[in-house]
């Protein structure tokens, strides 16, 4: 008998049984047949249409529940399942099921075998939402947004949930502020990681959403790299298209065809999805993706009159974010993660309706509650605020442990940021802090003081490499 550890919002500790393999596996071929029955019935879609909720009466409710599931969810350890809204439901029954109960409960992944989670009902205060993070050698994210079953199918002396058989199911949302059900997949920042689901292989390097709508799988690419790979065939998809691989829902663990060719993603499937609850909030990707035909400047805002962050080459892919209002300029992100515009004649457009319409550089979706927007002294002789983002500025005070700050911006040069305490503004290092905020949805403070240049050496003549004047052939 396995022990397996139960967190609970008040850490108890549970003995669970042995983990057991409930997949029925008959060879065909060289095809593996998985038959399975979703807990608590078929994920099917209304067998009558549902009077919309408007999103003046749901819209609040539903921020409620991703708030709560903030609080109790983010920042929360790997290896383990984290229930942030309703019950769900979760085999082996028992123990396993008993504990992923509450809201805020952890369980550890290996002690369970199948879940799902509740639809979406916010005009009720119910809404299915949890996280499966797998820890290393392989960890990945998984963020379970409304109706949606997943199984563990890997083979015995792996890691758990390398495997997976899922469905989501295709009824609409009911709130006009609600997503449609989906399982957002994400990998550490620069970690590109696997996992095999319904029998197709997925590899990604960033944030990816899929679903099951009729009898084929929907790959979004949010964010970084992706591919998919069917029966032998890999497609490479860009954040902002989609490919479909189809399969037998009589057999979820193989599919039937290859991928489709990479399409414009469907923008209803990544409307209100909520970007707060990811590991790793993002800016959204519009409908296709656009490519530089040489080198292009890279500006702050959507102006020649705008600093240049940097000159991008030829060739490269960028993903859409949006675009001004005369859709003169557009809104893009490197793979590297830099975030800028570029006048948008100047690139190769492969793109869809752009719904993402703004007249200034908008931030990524920052965290919900007060701990997104504040943030708590845990150094334990206290922290002082300083004058500016480093050790070398004089302190404004000295502020006690548990004091709460107000999260200003960030330093473009070191970890620390600006922060209110009483109406006093100073830097604290983040090392001091404790918050559930995304720091990098904070603005960069440009006018930071800088500390004082240290001194460098002198080098001799010759240890230099090659001076390159600056490249000025277009002003945009």
């Amino acid at each position: 008998m396995g022990i397996r550890r139960f967190l609970t919002p008040n850490d108890q500790q549970a003995a669970a049984p042995r983990r057991r393999w409930r997949i029925i596996l008959a060879m065909i071929g060289l095809t593996g047949l998985v038959s399975l029955a979703w807990i608590g019935g078929p994920l099917a879609a209304q067998s009558e249409p549902v009077a919309m909720v408007s999103a003046e009466v749901c819209a609040p409710l539903l921020e409620q529940l991703w708030t709560v599931a903030t609080e109790v969810c983010i920042n929360r350890p790997e290896g383990f399942f984290c229930n942030g809204g309703g019950v769900p439901l979760a085999e082996p029954s028992g123990p396993v099921s008993n504990a992923l109960a509450a809201t805020g409960a952890l369980v550890e992944i290996q002690a369970i075998d199948a879940v799902r989670t509740p639809p979406i009902t916010a005009e009720i205060g119910s809404a299915g939402i949890a996280w499966l993070r797998r820890s290393d050698p392989t960890p990945l994210t998984a963020l379970l947004v409304g109706d949606v079953g997943m199984r563990d199918i890997t083979g015995p002396g792996q890691a758990a949930w390398q495997s997976v058989v899922f469905e989501t199911s295709p009824a609409p949302p009911t709130c006009a502020a609600a997503p449609y059900n989906g399982l957002i997949l994400q990998s550490p920042l620069g970690q590109p990681t696997r996992i095999m689901l319904n029998g197709v292989v997925l590899t990604l390097d960033d944030t990816v959403l899929v679903r099951t709508d009729g009898a084929q799988i929907t790959f979004i690419a949010l964010a970084g790299n992706a591919t998919v790979l069917a029966l032998g065939l890999d497609e490479a998809i860009y954040p902002g298209q989609q490919v479909q691989v189809p399969y037998d829902p009589a057999n979820l663990g193989a599919p039937t065809g290859v991928p489709s060719v990479p399409a414009p993603l469907n923008a209803r499937y990544v409307a209100h999805l909520p970007v707060p609850l990811f590991d790793r909030p993002l800016l959204l990707p519009q409908p296709g993706f656009i490519s530089t035909q040489g080198a292009i400047n890279l500006r702050t805002e959507p102006s020649t009159q705008a600093l240049i962050v940097t000159q991008v080459p030829g060739g490269e892919v960028l993903t859409l974010l949006g675009r001004n209002e005369a859709g003169t300029w557009y809104h893009v992100r490197r793979s590297n993660g830099q975030t800028g515009w570029m006048f948008a004649e100047l690139l190769a457009r492969n793109v869809g309706e752009i719904r993402a319409v703004y007249a200034s550089t908008p931030l990524p979706p920052q965290r919900l509650g007060e701990m997104g927007t504040h943030a708590r002294v845990i150094a334990p002789a206290g922290a002082n605020l300083r004058q500016g983002p480093d050790l070398v500025f004089p302190a404004i005070s000295a502020l006690d442990s548990g004091t709460l700050v107000e999260l200003q911006a960030r330093s473009p040069y070191s970890p620390w940021v600006r922060v209110n305490v009483n109406g006093a503004v100073g830097w604290l290092a983040l090392i001091t802090l404790e918050t559930q905020a995304y720091i990098d949805a904070l603005p960069v403070d440009w006018l930071a003081p800088q500390p004082p240049a240290t001194p460098t050496p002198t080098r001799p003549p010759g240890s230099f490499g090659n001076a390159f004047p600056e490249p000025g052939s277009e002003e945009r």
